[in-house]
């Protein structure tokens, strides 16, 4: 979601080996949005060469309307590049090297013109717990687990079904409002990492279920209106969301403030409210929408509070 020129930033992290890389390569060959990437090194990016429609060393354009950026002078001058572009990306996506804290590259991304989406971590599930308890890597990789907002747990090909489930609950000690996302090859849905795309597309005032591409997976529903949201409600909504909702999106009007748009999201346990500088009268209408698991979304829980 791209507002107003406001680019939202996911940033990847994880330590060495965790599969960064490789999710990387499957957003930028399957995400519907126009990405820009930051990445360290273009030699790890292994992008079939039939979708390169440019390489300068610094850039690397494709076909599908993603490019690739090199960190190489900073990541504030790459964001400031980012930034730059005509037309803006319609999502900055920062992949933190192995042995960074990614919540101090999320806190760049707090600038003008740009709105931090969530930190995602890739974990290795077979070598996780002996990352953290080894004595050189043992602090470092706990922050990383730490600052997620989600958490891939990658290679569960790798492991039995109960040694997975022993790991995300061993996790829950790191990172307990995180949502875990077990994944074979990092293969994941870009619309759990991605938040929702907005506007929902329902009818003025509608509400309900919709379909999504990986419907057999999740199921999403939407809420639009024209009435500004009292905070105090959308706290006491938060509060309730039901087990089963993995993300709640939306730009949304308050109650007492006219003038511009906030955005609402949640991820797994974790939610936030932040302005933004979308003047309210661009977009009349109040938008969220709710992710979550088939079956998991109530049409009573949000009804209750915006209905």
């Amino acid at each position: 979601m791209s507002t107003n020129g406001v680019v939202p930033v996911t940033v990847i992290g994880g330590y060495l080996g965790a599969g960064k890389t490789t999710l990387l390569n499957h957003l930028l060959t399957s995400a519907s949005e126009r990405l820009a990437v930051l990445v360290n090194d273009f030699g790890d990016i292994n992008i079939d060469a039939g979708l390169i429609e440019s390489h300068d060393g610094e850039t690397m354009t494709l076909a599908n309307g993603c490019i690739c950026c090199s960190m190489v002078d900073g990541l504030a001058a790459a964001m400031e590049s980012v930034l730059a572009l005509e037309p803006r990306p319609d999502r900055l996506v920062i992949e933190a090297s192995g042995v960074a804290d990614p919540a101090t590259v999320a806190g760049y991304c707090h600038a003008p013109g740009l709105l931090l989406d969530a930190v995602v971590v890739v974990v290795d599930v077979e070598t996780v717990r002996a990352k953290v308890g080894d004595r050189y890597t043992g602090d470092m990789v706990a922050a990383q687990l730490r600052a997620a907002d989600i958490l891939i747990v990658n290679k569960v090909d790798l492991v039995n079904p109960p040694d997975v489930a022993d790991v995300i609950d061993w996790l829950d000690g790191y990172c307990p409002d995180g949502l875990k996302i077990p994944a074979e090859q990092a293969v994941v849905a870009h619309q759990l990492l991605f938040g929702a795309d907005l506007p929902s597309g329902r009818e003025p005032g509608g509400s309900g279920p919709s379909s999504s591409p990986a419907d057999e997976v999740f199921q999403s529903w939407s809420w639009s209106g024209e009435k500004a949201l009292d905070r105090d409600r959308i706290e006491a909504m938060m509060d309730a969301v039901p087990d089963g909702i993995w993300r709640v999106k939306g730009l949304v009007r308050l109650s007492g403030d006219d003038r511009r748009f906030w955005v609402l999201q949640r991820v797994g346990g974790r939610w936030s409210l932040r302005p933004t500088s979308v003047p309210a009268g661009d977009r009349p209408r109040s938008e969220l929408v709710a992710i979550g698991h088939r079956g998991a979304i109530d049409d009573v829980w949000l009804d209750r509070y915006l209905g």
